[in-house]
């Protein structure tokens, strides 16, 4: 079945759009329609702003995990580079020379490639899960977030969203979700892979290991007009908070047994919108 990602037109669109493929027969296929591929950013964006829409529009989202435009570069001396939006992988394609599902590049090109690099052991805590407060201090997180305020607001929503389905029973400062997992080097070449975010039942990780042919892939290419409305991904997240709605859920929750129902209406009504 096919995902619905959007009610109106296909401002947003999967590759394909039903089932799985390889990144490198889809890319092309995706910028063929005049599209750019989604990056880390953009989604986090549009997983937060679909938390009230539609069930099967949200559902698509959250329920699903998706590759990214944003690649992981590793080098064979440690080193690894996080390239957003990376134009290497936009035109990558079937004849595209690759090794165990990552892409060769040469030296040359790492050192062309512009991104933040990280010496090695200097990425941070990985493959393991993190903390709210890991996650929003952690500087792949940053990196791939690219504001900070999207970052903070994303990660609570994430580990409220995940508490009462998947972990009822544990507090969410217990909690430990969206870790990075990074891949390695396989030869003695740089090698490029995409950034792939888990659906939330996986704890919504950053994954780096993914290979770009295997057969299950899944891109979202994003329309021009859609990139014009949303800032080109820049966050336009609201001035208020995850904890900002959440103490106001509470201070609804404890006037439902004093104030008459059709008073708190229109308050309930505009929290769902918000």
């Amino acid at each position: 079945m096919a995902l619905k990602l959007n009610p109106e037109r296909e401002a947003y669109k999967a590759f394909p759009q039903e089932g799985t493929a390889p990144n490198v027969q889809q890319m092309p296929k995706l910028i063929a329609d005049g599209r750019v591929p989604m990056n880390f950013s953009q989604l986090m964006q549009k997983r937060f702003d679909v938390r009230n829409s539609d069930a099967d529009v949200k559902t698509s989202y959250m329920d699903n995990y998706f590759d990214m435009g944003d690649a992981v570069v590793y080098h064979p001396d440690g080193r690894v580079k996080i390239v957003l939006d990376s134009q290497t992988l936009r035109e990558m394609t079937l004849e595209t020379k690759r090794s165990n599902g990552a892409l060769i590049l040469t030296d040359d090109v790492y050192k062309l490639l512009q991104g933040e690099e990280f010496k090695k052991g200097k990425l941070g805590k990985v493959n393991d899960g993190l903390s709210r407060e890991d996650v929003k201090a952690h500087p792949v997180w940053k990196v791939l977030a690219r504001d900070q305020g999207l970052l903070n607001d994303y990660t609570d929503f994430i580990f409220g969203e995940y508490q009462p389905r998947f972990a009822k029973d544990s507090a969410l400062d217990d909690l430990k979700l969206m870790g990075i997992y990074p891949g390695s080097v396989n030869g003695t070449a740089p090698e490029m892979r995409a950034w792939c975010v888990n659906r939330l039942e996986n704890r919504s990780n950053a994954d780096g290991r993914l290979g770009l042919d295997n057969d299950y892939g899944r891109l979202l290419g994003i329309a021009p007009e859609a990139l014009s409305a949303s800032g080109k991904g820049v966050s336009n997240i609201k001035s208020y908070t995850m904890a900002d709605l959440q103490a106001v859920d509470k201070v609804i929750q404890g006037l439902e047994g004093v104030l008459n129902p059709d008073v708190l209406k229109p308050f309930v009504d505009l929290r769902k919108k918000l």
